[in-house]
């Protein structure tokens, strides 16, 4: 049973490796605060290099069997429920010469098709495409 003074391994943030460690306080039976021996830095005790601590498994609130894992299931995007909602209007080529409205679904040649969401200033339109918002011309 480990205790205050004792010597523990425990990664080393500032020497960047495991070292042994003094003990320095305890919660439970666990080493809580700890110093390294070699460069006697104080830190929490990190029984684990950072990335290769072993995966924990999720029990049931019963504490019976490991839960079954949830799949989440994949959320429609605002621009996926913007298309699906527009599907009654009919896709418009973009060009910089032609007026939009909002809610109308363009396909432009370098950022595929996308939903007009706002009108600034009447010469320019915001498009939601795919990969984000665009700000495009318009009326010119």
């Amino acid at each position: 049973m480990l205790k205050p003074g004792d010597n523990v391994d425990s990664w080393c943030g500032k020497c960047n490796m495991m070292l042994a460690h003094t003990i320095e306080a305890m919660v439970g039976e666990k080493p809580a605060r700890v110093h390294c021996n070699t460069c006697k830095a104080q830190h929490v005790y990190k029984p684990y290099k950072p990335g290769e601590a072993p995966k924990r498994q999720v029990r049931s609130r019963e504490g019976g069997a490991p839960a079954v894992p949830r799949v989440a299931k994949p959320r429609a995007s605002h621009y996926e429920k913007l298309l699906a909602g527009n599907n009654a209007n009919p896709v418009k080529p973009y060009s910089p010469k032609e007026k939009y409205n909002s809610g109308d679904v363009v396909e432009h040649p370098t950022f595929g098709l996308g939903v007009t969401t706002d009108l600034k200033d009447g010469t320019k339109i915001e498009v939601l495409f795919k990969d984000g918002p665009k700000l495009l011309v318009q009326g010119r």
